[in-house]
């Protein structure tokens, strides 16, 4: 009787094993460290993999982002998870949008549309100059490796009482869209 129980649990434990590793992703055999197979990792330059994290420079086929190990219940719907609904791209790009709206928060919006990863905002005069006014458009996507975003700054100046367009600087779309990078890191997933 003992024997038989015994046989069993192990049959049951068999095949709990079997359909766990069923519900596998297609990478479970070739699961890597992504940091440790980007081309500057072996140089130590830890500086400059987050730069081109922040950046959105891809280097490599390790930083595409696939998943590793288990994907239970990821996008190609695991056994025990029957799918998440969410790509991992749009997850990206969900957290990117809401890092958008988080930086642009004081700023009168326009236009949001999470659907087509836009931000728009209306022309805001600068505080520190009544002569200057800015405008910002956003566009984030999830594509892979990092993500995507583009910060596109509009600048117009006051010059006998008419509002007239004129070169922004670069520099401060830059630091716009890092600031966007940084508070989508920190969003929750």
């Amino acid at each position: 009787m003992r024997g038989i129980m015994k046989g069993k649990i192990n049959i049951f434990l068999f095949a709990v094993l079997t359909l766990g590793l069923l519900g596998c992703s297609k990478d479970f055999w070739n699961s890597r460290n992504k940091l440790d197979e980007h081309p500057l990792a072996k140089f130590g330059q830890k500086k400059e993999i987050d730069e081109a994290k922040a950046t959105g420079n891809a280097n490599s086929a390790a930083d595409a982002g696939r998943e590793s190990f288990f994907s239970l219940g990821g996008e190609d719907g695991g056994l025990l998870g029957g799918g998440s609904g969410k790509r991992k791209e749009q997850v990206r790009a969900d957290k990117l949008f809401a890092g958008a709206l988080d930086v642009v928060l004081g700023l009168p919006i326009q236009v949001a549309s999470r659907e087509g990863g836009l931000v728009s905002t209306d022309w805001k005069v600068d505080p520190e100059n009544n002569a200057q006014r800015y405008r910002l458009n956003i566009r984030v996507s999830g594509k892979d490796p990092y993500g995507e975003v583009k910060v596109a700054v509009l600048k117009q100046v006051m010059k006998n009482g008419v509002w007239e367009d004129t070169a922004a600087d670069q520099t401060m779309a830059d630091h716009i869209a890092k600031n966007i990078r940084k508070q989508a890191e920190e969003a929750r997933p």
